[in-house]
């Protein structure tokens, strides 16, 4: 006595294998189908490149709502932390006179590009953990 069940001939008759070569055909196009919609929404593979920074966007001159915090001053590269562990908030410090400093970070101005010079720093207050005022800019008047 066998310990393997007996399978039925019926299941490997020509008309079944005719249905199973049509599913295999199925199943192989869907995944082949499926690579290249995946490969097509990626943009085709191309290399992406960095989108530049904005010097301002054109409608943030226009949007006082959004950038309603103010602060003048001279900007300044933040210097290096000499701990790496440290925890720095902001990429740039706005220097005031007779005031606190301002710790600066921004998406859509480069800052780099103000360094050394008297600006007027518009932008929105973040909640700030170390420094006394972490303001995220959106637009830079130069004095």
């Amino acid at each position: 006595m066998s310990l393997l069940p007996a399978l039925p001939i019926s299941k490997f008759s020509p008309e079944n294998l005719g249905l199973n070569k049509i599913f295999l055909i199925v199943l192989i196009s869907s995944a082949l189908l499926g690579l290249l919609a995946g490969y097509l929404m990626v943009g085709g593979g191309a290399a992406k490149t960095a989108t530049p920074i904005a010097k301002t966007p054109d409608n943030a001159a226009q949007d006082n709502r959004t950038f309603r915090d103010f602060a003048e001053g001279m900007i300044e590269e933040r210097p290096e932390s000499k701990d790496p562990s440290e925890y720095v908030e902001g990429t740039h410090i706005l220097v005031r006179d007779g005031a606190v400093p301002v710790a600066l970070t921004s998406s859509v101005v480069d800052l780099s590009e103000y360094e050394g010079k008297k600006v007027k720093v518009f932008g929105e207050t973040q909640k700030a953990i170390k420094e006394g005022w972490l303001m995220d800019v959106g637009k830079v008047e130069t004095k």
